[in-house]
């Protein structure tokens, strides 16, 4: 099973079991008990996922939290081999998680398009950026102080969630690091998908450039001339967009073409003199994701 960060963190565990084993030493305690909270028993790939974590820290953890540990979210298949992983650091640094103290956030993960469809066990722990050492947590541990908090089912995508982007779309776009993707929209860009004649959700992350302008950027989605919702881009704060769309907005063609209109738009190269980039950007959209309810 493939769950160690390191090796360091395999040989420390591997290092702590034996002393148990031999009687030279005593199990630490947990420093938490660990729960993960999933919005859905099946998620076809690709498809968003809420998680809901809570780690109620022991009235005692004694010294194992004076470290900012990173928690571990593996995603496991059926095999109990590794299939992603999904690790952050909390919100409230461990190093300041207080005694009897319940510590609750939420995250949002987009499933990879993962060549595997079946049971998925979802294990969370916490380890050291360090050397990947681990603390020991109350709940079902799956070894290597690796605990199964939630299992759901992977599901192959729709064939409605297969987006063509068309006109208006500019090309990908990453970050210096590769984590981040986007594309840049101008005032009228185009996605078209196969209508599942039946409602739907869509799913768009996207941000805006509101401080660019006097007043917010505007965005309306639109299928054919039925405008489906109309909003203001007022923050440059990453937006996540949930559009619940009924069928009888879809209309009957066997394919749907939704506009993102956005205005007002801007030009780089007409607010800095040094740019060069003379494309219309409206919007950058992280992400976008249809599905049939």
């Amino acid at each position: 099973m493939r769950l160690t960060n390191s090796s360091a963190g395999r040989a420390v565990a591997a290092v702590a079991v034996l002393l148990v084993a031999c009687g030279c030493t005593a199990a630490p305690p947990p420093v938490a008990t660990v729960s993960v909270g999933v919005d859905r028993a099946a998620v076809p790939l690709g498809a968003p996922l809420h998680l809901q974590f809570r780690f109620n820290v022991a009235p005692d953890p004694g010294d194992a939290l004076t470290e900012d540990y990173q928690v571990f979210v593996h995603f496991l298949d059926d095999q109990g081999e590794m299939l992603w992983t999904e690790d952050h650091d909390p919100p409230v640094p461990t190093s300041a998680w207080q005694p009897g103290q319940t510590v609750e956030y939420e995250r949002r993960v987009k499933i990879p398009m993962y060549p595997y469809i079946g049971e998925s066990v979802i294990a969370v722990g916490l380890y050291s950026a360090v050397d990947g050492a681990r603390v020991p947590l109350a709940g079902t541990d799956l070894g290597q102080s690796a605990y199964r908090v939630a299992s759901l089912r992977l599901e192959p995508q729709h064939e409605s969630s297969f987006i063509t982007y068309e006109e208006g779309w500019h090309s990908d776009e990453f970050s210096g690091d590769g984590r981040l993707r986007w594309r840049w929209t101008s005032g009228r860009s185009v996605v078209s998908f196969r209508n599942p004649n039946r409602d739907a959700r869509l799913v768009l992350e996207l941000d805006g450039r509101p401080d660019l302008f006097d007043s917010p950027q505007r965005l309306s989605l639109a299928v054919a001339d039925r405008v489906l919702r109309e909003l203001e881009i007022d923050t440059s704060e990453v937006i996540y967009l949930v559009e619940e769309i009924s069928a009888a907005d879809l209309g009957e063609e066997d394919l749907v073409e939704l506009e993102l209109q956005v205005a007002p738009t801007f030009v780089p190269a007409e607010i800095d003199s040094a740019a060069r980039d003379t494309r219309e950007l409206g919007l950058r959209v992280f992400y976008t994701y249809f599905e049939p309810r």
